[in-house]
Formats: C-alpha cells, sequence, structure tokens
C-alpha cells in the first residue's frame, strides 16, 4: 500500500536521493515550526529521512547544506551544533551602490541612491 511512488519528492528528500553530490539551500530557516527543526536535525545528524510507513532513507551521496536565517527566532542548541556559523552585515549605501555598478555595468555613474 505504502512505497515511495507516493511519496512527493521535495527537494530535501531529492537531495538525499541524489545520485552525485548536491547543495541544498533552506533559506530562512527560522521561520520553520519546530517539528520541522526536529526532521532537518535528524537529516543533518543522520544524513536520512524516517518515513514511518516506508522506513528509512539513507542519503546515497551527502548533500552541502546551507541554511539561511534572518534570527526571527532562536534555533535549537541541536541544530546550530550540526552547522558553521558565518554572520553577514548588511552593506553599507556606498558599498551597495557599487554592487549594483559591478553587476549593472549599464547603470554606470547616473546610479544615486535617494
Amino acid at each position: 500500500m505504502f512505497s515511495l511512488e507516493y511519496l512527493l519528492e521535495r527537494p530535501l528528500l531529492k537531495a538525499i536521493q541524489a545520485n552525485k553530490r548536491v547543495v541544498l539551500l533552506i533559506d530562512e530557516v527560522a521561520k520553520t515550526d519546530e517539528e520541522f527543526e526536529a526532521f532537518l536535525f535528524e537529516v543533518l545528524s543522520d544524513f536520512q529521512v524516517s518515513v514511518p510507513e516506508l522506513g528509512t532513507i539513507r542519503a546515497r551521496q551527502i548533500p552541502v547544506v546551507i541554511l539561511t536565517s534572518n534570527n526571527e527566532r532562536e534555533l535549537s542548541n541541536g541544530l546550530k551544533r550540526r552547522c558553521a556559523y558565518l554572520y553577514l552585515e548588511y552593506p553599507t549605501v556606498e558599498r551597495e551602490i557599487a554592487i549594483i555598478r559591478a553587476k549593472i555595468p549599464a547603470v554606470g555613474e547616473n546610479f544615486h541612491w535617494k
């Protein structure tokens, strides 16, 4: 009755079932609920997913997992221990203008910030 055929493959499941190493981006993890965080904890601990009716699906290749957060809530200590943390300051106006000019040369010197 239960089989992988009926399981919806979302990005996380696709990442652990991939035959080659992939990058999995989980954006704004602090906006998820505690149940998803517990699920993610299992994935990052053992690189496997437990599905009660089907059993355990183990990663074929361990993906590179990138989590982003806007610090809307504190993440569990267990999840944080499985991550390398990097805080990025928002760029100054001058730096932001330089980034825009570097990425969109057509704006040139005519681009001004109000």
